[in-house]
């Protein structure tokens, strides 16, 4: 997860133990220069950066301090001109100029100091304007705009970021850290190539910096370059051997390339993220050992389509020993019943029986030695109920009937790049012999309406109150056309046919150039040639739907 460095007076200091002092050493100077350290991020899971002075999380949706209501019975008022005294106001024309632009500086120093304390305590709207009180008596101010950069990129306003990033370099041209900060911002916008000239050129300032080679790595690994990610990912490492965020990172370089032996052992570095921070029990931790005669907790971590992804390693599991119970969210509980190998499967939140060792659900790859040519793959491994309640309506005639969706959870890091408009579906819509159904939970399912669409699709999404009811409506279905969303796991478990529309860059278990995938192999995988291009897409799923599946 990229990292974005904030100037607060001080040199190379975080936000929650940055000292006033050099604060106050920098008043003194026309154009102070406090050391800006490189730092990380969005993890591509963006999160909001975190920064020097104050460290901003890029993975978690930063919710600014609300402003107290306007009233609404009254209309906005003109706020009255402050009164000037006369004889302020001609001690300060006699002034000479020197005195009065010391004055300003100090002035605007003050407010420097002032915005970057709302900045450490995440209260960014009034620290983008404090900033801008600073920049308005002194526009010469570098570390002013760094950290406005910082300030609106957690806010979301990445192209103003940038704009303020330059502003900073053409006062101090050689300042690592910001070439670094504006290359976590560029990357956002899906500016790759741009966004890697821009970590190169951190890295040529300040080459003994292991952020710099981190923040680069992780742009390279969005190239597709996963051998040089790998090399900065190993110098970072080489510089700092406890880099938390760059284990992690790298873990998911290794398994993109499909080494999952190494990758698997690298990801256990999850755990000591600040967003993940390991469960609590009394019991001991699997070593994937013989446990006959012993219960063993297999507990919840991540999202669905992760839950099934490794459920298929549980069969693997409950051959090892006795009693296996699951822990798993209350929408996949009921379709875990039907897995092999479960004896009993509880909700998360619920309270747990007695058990008498523990493992978590995505270690079970690393545990059991998974190689890419070894990933279990009998299937179906996942088997909807033998009652549920709905049923799709029969063909008439050879009318194939097609699930789809578009969109993922919202709070997905990188919900943003998986998911796409409805719109993209709607050419496929004009292919005779095709029934529709829609499979979309959520606020996206109004998508349809708004593309006067409501006649040519049919919404079972938001009839399914659980992934085993899903199940059953996939189960009913000739092809599942989806996003990069936990109902491609799905369809892929049963054993359907799925044709999955994935981002540039993909997800590490997608891996790199392969229209295939060894985890499903009713899987079929349309790729984006660059970011955010969907267009070609949905260009080659069509052709596809036309003369493979339909046969022309």
């Amino acid at each position: 997860m990229a990292k974005s460095t904030m100037a607060g007076g001080g040199a190379r200091k975080s936000v929650k133990s940055a000292a006033k002092a050099p604060v106050k050493k920098a008043v003194k100077k026309a154009a102070p220069k406090a050391a800006s350290r490189v730092v990380k991020k969005a993890a591509f899971k963006p999160d909001p950066p975190k920064v020097a002075v104050k460290k901003v999380a890029k993975k978690a949706a930063f919710k600014p301090t609300p402003k107290s209501d306007a009233p609404k019975d009254e209309g906005l008022t003109t706020p009255e001109r402050p009164q000037v005294d006369p004889a302020a106001l001609e001690a300060w024309r006699s002034m000479p100029e020197e005195q009065r632009a010391a004055l300003r500086e100090r002035e605007a120093m003050r407010a420097f100091q002032a915005a970057a304390e709302h900045h450490r305590a995440r209260r960014l709207d009034e620290a983008v304007k404090g900033y801008g009180k600073a920049l308005m008596l002194n526009p010469r101010l570098p570390d002013v705009y760094n950290n406005l950069g910082v300030a609106l990129r957690a806010q979301g306003k990445l192209e103003a970021a940038i704009a303020c990033y330059r502003r900073a370099l053409s006062l101090r041209p050689n300042n690592s850290g910001v070439y670094s900060n504006m290359g976590n911002a560029l990357r956002e916008l899906g500016r790759l190539d741009v966004a890697k000239a821009s970590h190169q050129q951190a890295v040529k300032l300040a080459p003994s910096s292991p952020e710099a080679f981190y923040n680069l790595g992780l742009v390279l690994r969005d190239l597709g370059e996963g051998a040089a990610a790998l090399s900065c990912f190993d110098r970072t490492l080489t510089l700092n051997p406890e880099h938390v965020d760059c284990h992690w990172d790298r873990s998911l370089a290794l398994l993109q390339k499909g080494d999952l032996e190494a990758g698997f052992e690298e990801y256990e570095w999850r755990w000591k993220l600040d967003r993940s921070p390991p469960r609590d029990f009394a019991q001991p931790l699997w070593d994937g050992g013989n446990f006959k005669g012993k219960t063993l907790l297999v507990h919840q971590e991540q999202d669905f389509g992760d839950m099934i992804q490794f459920a298929r390693f549980l069969p693997a599991v409950k051959a090892l020993g006795g009693t296996v119970v699951v822990e798993a969210q209350p929408e996949l509980t009921g379709l875990f019943s039907t897995l092999e190998g479960v004896d009993k499967v509880i909700d998360k939140g619920a309270q747990l029986p007695d058990f008498d060792l523990y493992v978590p659900m995505l270690s079970l790859g690393r545990l059991l030695g998974v190689t890419q040519d070894a990933i279990p793959a009998k299937m179906p491994y996942i088997h909807p109920p033998e009652l549920h309640p709905v049923q799709l309506p029969a063909s008439l005639g050879r009318i194939k009937k097609i699930g789809i969706a578009w969109a993922g959870k919202p709070t997905h890091q990188n919900d943003r790049n998986r998911s796409c408009p409805f719109t993209h579906f709607v050419d496929l819509l004009g292919l005779a012999g095709i029934s529709v159904f829609s499979l979309q939970k959520g606020r996206p399912i109004a998508e349809v309406a708004e593309a006067g669409a409501e006649a040519l699709v049919t919404d079972i999404g938001s009839r399914l109150k659980d992934f085993a009811e899903t199940a059953a409506v996939i189960q009913q279905l000739d092809l599942v056309i989806t996003v990069d969303t936990a109902v491609a796991h799905l369809a892929g478990a049963l054993g359907k046919p799925v044709w999955v529309a994935l981002p540039f860059p993909p997800d590490w278990r997608w891996m790199l150039g392969r229209r295939d995938t060894p985890w499903y192999p009713s899987m079929r995988l349309f790729r984006q040639r660059r970011f955010g291009a969907w267009g070609p897409v949905f260009v080659d799923i069509r052709r596809a739907l036309r003369d493979d599946f339909l046969g022309g």
